[in-house]
């Protein structure tokens, strides 16, 4: 008798998620993770991950396109997002997953994030425009 294995059994894919407003930058991004073999989830807005998140044994967790359930990796983020700003996102998915990669992408002045500095703690921060390279670093590197 064969033995079958339950979806718990079996090791979810990982996934990056990627939450920016502007399609330039969300397309740029997910061609250069394609690319990389690694999938991702686009979010033009933090309400919309956040609600698309699902938490399971303290690990947060997307459904692709495609219909696979995958761990989130990583979360590459504005900080000027409409609704919910990216330092708010940061601090909620903290709250969901304390050691969750992040990587925030932004245009902003220094004063900007030198007045929430403490909120970012951990969080690597990128400026637009910003190397592909620097961006894999803060994404793979271990």
């Amino acid at each position: 008798m064969a033995h079958m294995q339950t979806n718990e059994s079996i090791a979810r894919p990982r996934c990056v998620a990627l939450v920016d407003d502007e399609v330039q930058i969300t397309q740029a991004l997910q061609t250069l993770l394609s690319l990389k073999g690694v999938p991702n989830s686009v979010h033009h807005s933090a309400e919309s991950l956040l609600q698309a998140l699902q938490v399971r044994d303290g690990q947060l967790g997307l459904q692709l396109a495609d219909g696979t359930q995958a761990e989130v990796q990583a979360v590459v983020l504005d900080l000027n997002l409409p609704g919910m700003s990216g330092v708010d996102l940061v601090l909620a998915l903290r709250r969901l997953q304390p050691q969750l990669r992040m990587v925030m992408i932004t245009a902003a002045l220094e004063e900007t994030l030198q007045a929430r500095q403490t909120d970012l703690h951990g969080v690597t921060l990128l400026a637009k425009p910003f190397n592909l390279e620097a961006l894999e670093t803060a994404l793979f590197a271990n």
